[in-house]
């Protein structure tokens, strides 16, 4: 008995898979969708008191009034770049550092013995029992939440940089190395390729950890950002506010992860077909 593959020609595979995404994409939003207009009929027939869960009109007309009037002699926008900036400073610093030494870690063995245990200390300690000995050392200032969030980052990034080389087949570096490539030529061209998309997947689960802190950080110790407006707006019982803050924390956190996994995309394009 024969089995017949139909074969689609380029142009029609990449039509219908466009077409296979348009529904899942409908779907997202008709979730979204649901979401709001159940939360507007809790709001409207007062099963929860207006005061504890504002109607999405009200969340409306919160943003509209911290847009135009600010939030205790600062802006929406403005804490929203503050707590950006103190994201995108830990975790790039952690970036730029921690994928060399997971890197270095993952091939050569001496390093990997020294540094492992440090890391694999670090990775399962809650970040924000850091958070006061760096604000005695460093004050309450953007340093100590900085360096909160590089600490947060830094050993998941080198963690899954490390896993990424030591996981590739060793008999590809033979064969690189049986058909002369150097040492050099076969980290750049083998172990790098290899290991990328193992790097990137550390890159969005430190990224994740770093935004959740971040927040958590400016709960303690900020006079600005985003987790500032949700602790100062809870002080008042300004719930509208604090929502609107947890709303623009998730727009963030979702374009941030957005654009990295197009950054994985484009530079990974063989993720998946390795075998």
């Amino acid at each position: 008995m024969s089995t017949t593959v139909a074969i689609l020609p380029p142009a029609r595979l990449g039509q219908r898979m466009r077409l296979s995404t348009l529904p899942r994409q409908l779907l997202g939003a008709a979730a979204v969708a649901a979401m709001v207009a159940g939360w507007w009929v809790i709001a409207a027939t007062g099963m929860v008191r207006a005061d504890l869960l504002p109607s999405p009109l009200d969340v409306w007309d919160a943003l509209v009034e911290v847009t135009r009037d600010g939030y205790r002699g600062t802006t929406l926008w403005g804490n929203a770049l503050s707590t950006l900036e103190r994201l995108l400073s830990g975790f790039g610093l952690a970036t730029l550092v921690g994928v060399p030494l997971g890197l270095w870690m993952g091939s050569n063995r001496v390093t990997h013995a020294a540094v492992d245990w440090i890391i694999q200390f670090m990775r399962p300690l809650p970040p924000l029992s850091y958070m006061i000995l760096l604000i005695l050392w460093l004050g309450t200032g953007d340093l100590s939440k900085s360096a909160l969030l590089f600490l947060t980052a830094f050993p998941i990034i080198v963690a899954s940089a490390a896993a990424g080389v030591r996981g590739v087949k060793q008999q590809r570096i033979q064969v690189a190395l049986a058909l002369g490539a150097s040492r050099a030529q076969v980290f750049r061209h083998v172990i790098m390729p290899s290991a990328a998309p193992m790097v990137f997947t550390g890159l969005q689960i430190a990224l994740a950890a770093a935004f959740s802190t971040v927040v958590s950080a400016e709960l303690l110790a900020a006079t600005d950002g985003l987790g500032w407006m949700v602790i100062s707006a809870s002080t008042f019982l300004r719930n509208d506010i604090i929502i609107l803050c947890i709303l623009i924390l998730g727009a963030l956190g979702f374009i941030l992860a957005s654009l990295l996994r197009a950054t994985d995309r484009r530079l990974i394009h063989w993720r998946g077909r390795d075998s």
